[in-house]
């Protein structure tokens, strides 16, 4: 959701900085901003509250070899035994989604990818969120009207309207396919954290010269809620997720909101530093 496209960091990050600099994505949502800096030669810095969110930015800032990504892959389909993989207890919303044959998979991947300490499985972590849901035979599950997640009851319908049913899709195989088609490698790596960007301590004063990020829009948008598929593979709620993260239609807290994040920019920032917001919608007053 509220995604900016690589021509956008791309511009300013070729306009405001120069190779070797530092650049800051405060808000790093999918990591395009990240990605775009490394493969520039930056140094990149993405910070972001949303499970989902840190993990795409995270995959994006150190991408592994290829080789070592097919590696870890062709063991974890090795290692798969759809027989001793238990689905009855998985959620009904999930298993109307996928068929049973990728749904044992899905559930064998979720358990043994280590995303949070091994930057490969990151990075074929990613790719499976990549390829979670959408409409076409890229993806695992039936065909869905969007690649972010709708409401279960809407789904329901959706699928009873349409007489949709789930297709048997290889994980394994859409992966490498996934892997062929987006992987690049750039030659830095960046770094990553998971702060409220109101007091980002892991980020030294004064020491940015680029921040390129996206703000909150002040309308309402759950982003755990519009992921909740997503985040069951990363075994988040998404309730629990979008009570972590700052929403408000209320203009008095989102000005509030804003100031400190600002505030804290400025802190962080060189004193010749720049700072671009891209903002995504705007309240008539």
């Amino acid at each position: 959701m509220a995604m900016f496209p690589p021509s956008v960091p791309h511009y300013f990050i070729k306009r405001y900085s120069e190779e070797g600099e530092v650049v800051l994505d405060p808000f790093s949502g999918r990591g395009t901003t990240i990605l775009e800096s490394v493969l520039m030669n930056r140094s990149s810095i993405g910070n972001d509250k949303n499970p989902l969110a840190y993990l795409l930015t995270k995959a994006k800032s150190s991408v592994p070899q290829k080789t070592r990504i097919l590696t870890r892959i062709k063991k974890l389909e090795v290692e798969f035994n759809p027989n001793i993989i238990n689905i009855q207890n998985e959620d009904e919303k999930i298993r109307m989604i996928f068929s049973d044959y990728t749904l044992k998979q899905l559930v064998f991947l979720k358990k043994s990818l280590n995303w949070q300490r091994s930057n490969v499985d990151a990075f074929i972590t990613a790719m499976v969120l990549g390829i979670m849901h959408g409409n076409s035979e890229g993806y695992l599950s039936l065909s869905m009207p969007n690649t972010f997640s709708m409401s279960p009851n809407y789904i329901k319908n959706f699928i009873k309207r349409n007489n949709l049913h789930r297709p048997n899709r290889n994980a394994f195989i859409l992966l490498r396919k996934k892997l062929d088609r987006c992987y690049q490698r750039p030659f830095r790596q960046g770094k990553v954290f998971s702060q409220d960007v109101r007091k980002m301590s892991k980020v030294k004063d004064s020491s940015v010269n680029l921040i390129i990020t996206s703000p909150p829009y002040t309308r309402v948008i759950k982003y755990g809620q519009f992921n909740w598929i997503r985040l069951w593979f990363l075994n988040k709620q998404e309730k629990e997720v979008d009570k972590k993260l700052f929403f408000s239609q209320s203009l008095p807290k989102y000005y509030d909101f804003m100031s400190r994040a600002l505030k804290e920019f400025k802190r962080v920032l060189m004193p010749n530093g720049n700072a671009v917001l891209v903002v995504g919608d705007v309240k008539d007053t």
